[in-house]
């Protein structure tokens, strides 16, 4: 019987037996990256294309030309188009980021053929009608309306706005932006992108017919080169900034600094040092300022990894009376992992709690090819990256964090307060 008085016994986590994708290559030299598993009979598509908002000419031209797709095209009007996703239980989604677009399918194995000429629509001939267009732009400012009453998103603006000034990644899409957007604009930015060569991922229950029902959809269509021109430079503004909300309940604070990218050799090491300083709930900034101070319900630290933008962010939202106490408790925190030794037990908890949550982000088909395609877009090898990602946790020592520490954690962050 169970001795329930008894805690399990902890130990650390085996190697990670990660599927390896086949990459097969279609007749115009798009390369299919394909997870097969035929646990259940559902297949997912994805059509990874190498831009996104930091390409924006007119800021939110991505975002609404991404809303725009899944309106309609011309061979599926924008009610045929949503009945057709009903009637067969799918999915259909356009996601945005800063630097990439994704478009999804979600659908059962016996229905992607009829659904693959929907998806392939979608990319190339989408309707992009005015009545659509001013609906989305409508509900998108109504959207940033909301945002714009959240200290936590004006503060996010803010440490944006200041930290990666010089590039789009500076942009929040705000309605000042919103009212100057017009049809033309978002026409003029699907011609200029979407002809940018993509890659496919597929995951799921796939066959060889599955395979050639994606060559015969997407084999035939003609692009130009993957690379897409960045323009920018980075000019962070170190500065310190408060933004005065009458009202507010609580203040919300942003800290921030540059930082360096996954290619780098520390990067494995610094993820770790952060992860014990504000990655989880037990770490030092939790248990220092939410459970010994009581100034907020919680606080983060982590490292943002972009193509052309690397950095670190601090926040939560604290009681405005110890808005300045909070901000001290934080360096005090990074003070202490730059001159102290992290204890062998502390660092083992967090070794064990990042295998673990590794380990649950790569527990389906699905979300390892997620991952892959993340690492595809990053341009880094997908198995190569676990494999050293995992060595560095079980390797790393006190006197590395120590190392690691002083090194990237910086000395002067932006620092943004919304009271």
């Amino acid at each position: 019987m169970l001795d329930r008085t008894q805690a399990p016994e902890a130990f650390m986590l085996d190697d990670l037996a990660l599927s390896q994708p086949d990459i097969s290559t279609l007749k115009n030299q798009l390369e299919l990256h394909s997870f097969s598993d035929s646990t259940n009979p559902v297949i997912k598509v994805d059509i990874l294309f190498p831009f996104g908002k930091l390409n924006d000419e007119v800021p939110g031209q991505a975002q609404i030309c991404a809303k725009l797709l899944t309106e309609g095209t011309k061979s599926y009007s924008s009610a045929v188009f949503q009945n057709t996703l009903d009637h067969y239980g799918a999915h259909l989604d356009v996601a945005v980021d800063y630097d990439t677009t994704t478009v999804t399918l979600l659908c059962l194995k016996t229905h992607v053929n009829t659904l693959l000429p929907l998806l392939k629509s979608v990319i190339t001939e989408p309707l992009f009608d005015q009545a659509d267009f001013d609906k989305i732009k409508f509900q998108q400012i109504q959207k940033v309306r909301v945002n714009a009453q959240k200290n936590a998103m004006i503060a996010t603006k803010l440490l944006r706005n200041k930290l990666l000034n010089g590039t789009n990644y500076s942009i929040v899409l705000d309605e000042e932006y919103l009212n100057k957007l017009k049809l033309e604009d978002i026409v003029s930015f699907y011609n200029n992108s979407y002809k940018h060569q993509p890659d496919l991922i597929i995951a799921g229950d796939i066959s060889e017919g599955v395979v050639k029902q994606m060559d015969d959809s997407f084999g035939t269509l003609e692009f130009s080169s993957k690379g897409v021109k960045f323009e920018g430079k980075l000019s962070p503004d170190y500065s310190k900034e408060t933004f005065e909300k009458p009202g507010s309940v609580q203040a919300s604070i942003r800290l921030g600094a540059l930082s360096i990218p996954k290619k780098s050799p520390d990067y494995f090491a610094l993820s770790i040092a952060n992860e014990i300083l504000g990655g989880y709930f037990g770490s030092r900034l939790m248990k220092n300022i939410r459970e010994d101070k009581g100034y907020t319900y919680g606080i983060y630290s982590m490292i943002i990894n972009q193509q052309y933008a690397d950095y670190q962010i601090i926040g939560a939202d604290v009681k405005l009376d110890f808005v300045d106490d909070a901000i001290a408790e934080i360096h005090k925190e990074i003070e202490k992992m730059q001159q102290e030794e992290v204890s062998l037990e502390e660092l083992e908890t967090v070794k064990n709690y990042m295998l673990g949550k590794m380990a649950g982000n790569l527990d389906t088909i699905f979300s390892q090819a997620e991952n892959y395609k993340s690492k595809l877009s990053e341009e880094v090898n997908y198995q190569d990256y676990f494999d050293a990602y995992i060595h560095t946790i079980r390797t790393i020592s006190p006197s590395r964090i120590l190392e690691i520490s002083k090194k990237y954690f910086s000395q002067t962050y932006c620092e943004i307060k919304v009271v």
